[in-house]
C-alpha cells in the first residue's frame, strides 16, 4: 500500500489532464453553465471535440444514431456521460505513451467495459451513468502504475495477452504491490467526479466474501465480460469465463442462458475503433 500513502502524501503526483480539458470541465461545472455553452467550449478545441465524438459514437447514446457533430453529441449524452467523455478523452491525451501498455487496445477494452456496464446496469435499472462513468475509468490506474514503475512494466506487462480486471489487479499486485482499480479511484476524485464513481471503481474488485456494493459489482462483472470481448472470445467462450456467483449476487442468473447476454455481446464486438 505504500503507492497509495505517496500519493495521498503528495510524494507521487499523478498524471492530470491537458488544461484545454481543465477549461471545458470548469465551464462545465459552473451553475449556470448551459450544454449549448459546453458545445461551444468544446468546439474551440478540434482534437478534444473530435475525441469526444468518437467515444460519443461508441457508446450507443441515442440507440443507433450516428452523431456528426458536438452540438449532436451534447444534446444526446447530456451531462453526467459527457463528462466522463471530456475525461476519458484527456486521459488519452494525458497517457500518450506508457511502457508495457498498447493503449489503442487499452482504450477499447474500457469503452467495452463502459459499455458492458451501462448495458448490466439497465437490465438491473440501477444508475446507468455512474456504472458507465466508472466502467470507462476503471482500467486507468494501470496507466498511471505502468507509468510510474516503466522497468517493471515492461518486464510484466508488454508481451503479456489482454488482462482485465481480476486478472490484471493480480498481477499489478505482484508487480507493483497495488491494483489499479485503487488508484483509479483517487484518480477521479482528484478530477472532482462524483463520489459514487469512485467508490464503485474501488468496489469493482472486492472479493467474493466481502459486503455487496451493487455498482461496484456491475463494473466487476462487466470488466470479465470485456476481457473476453476484448480477447476474442465467440460468445460461448465468454459465458464460461464469467462467474456464475457474480451472477447469483446481481440477480442475473438467467443472464447467460437467454438471449441477453448473446445481444449484449455482439454489441460489444461491434463498437467502432475509437482510438
Amino acid at each position: 500500500m505504500n503507492f497509495i500513502d505517496d500519493v495521498l502524501a503528495g510524494r507521487v503526483t499523478l498524471p492530470m489532464v491537458p488544461r484545454v480539458v481543465e477549461r471545458v470541465l470548469s465551464v462545465m461545472r459552473r451553475s449556470d453553465a448551459s450544454l449549448a455553452q459546453i458545445g461551444d467550449e468544446l468546439e474551440q478545441d478540434p482534437v478534444l471535440s473530435s475525441r469526444v465524438l468518437r467515444l460519443a459514437n461508441s457508446s450507443f447514446f441515442g440507440g443507433r444514431r450516428s452523431m456528426s457533430s458536438i452540438g449532436d453529441a451534447v444534446s444526446v449524452i447530456g451531462y453526467k456521460s459527457l463528462e466522463t467523455l471530456v475525461i476519458a478523452c484527456g486521459a488519452q491525451a494525458a497517457f500518450a505513451d506508457v511502457p508495457g501498455v498498447n493503449l489503442r487496445q487499452f482504450w477499447m477494452t474500457s469503452v467495452m467495459t463502459a459499455s458492458s456496464a451501462r448495458q448490466i446496469a439497465n437490465r438491473l435499472k440501477v444508475d446507468r451513468d455512474t456504472a458507465y462513468s466508472a466502467g470507462l475509468l476503471q482500467g486507468v490506474g494501470h496507466l498511471i502504475l505502468c507509468q510510474c514503475h516503466p522497468d517493471q512494466a515492461l518486464t510484466e506487462f508488454s508481451s503479456m495477452r489482454t488482462l482485465w480486471g481480476a486478472e490484471l489487479a493480480e498481477r499489478e499486485r505482484a508487480a507493483f504491490g497495488v491494483d489499479h482499480a485503487q488508484v483509479s479511484a483517487i484518480w477521479v476524485d482528484k478530477l472532482g467526479m462524483p463520489g459514487a464513481v469512485s467508490v464503485s471503481i474501488a468496489r469493482s474488485l472486492d472479493a467474493m466474501g466481502s459486503d455487496h456494493h451493487t455498482l461496484g459489482r456491475v463494473v466487476q462483472l462487466a470488466c470479465s465480460v470485456a476481457g473476453a470481448a476484448s480477447s476474442g472470445d465467440n460468445v460461448e467462450k465468454a459465458a464460461a469465463t464469467i462467474d456464475r456467483a457474480l451472477l447469483e449476487l446481481l440477480q442475473l442468473d438467467d443472464y447467460l442462458g437467454g438471449d441477453d447476454f448473446v445481444t449484449d455481446f455482439a454489441d460489444l464486438q461491434s463498437l467502432p475503433n475509437i482510438v
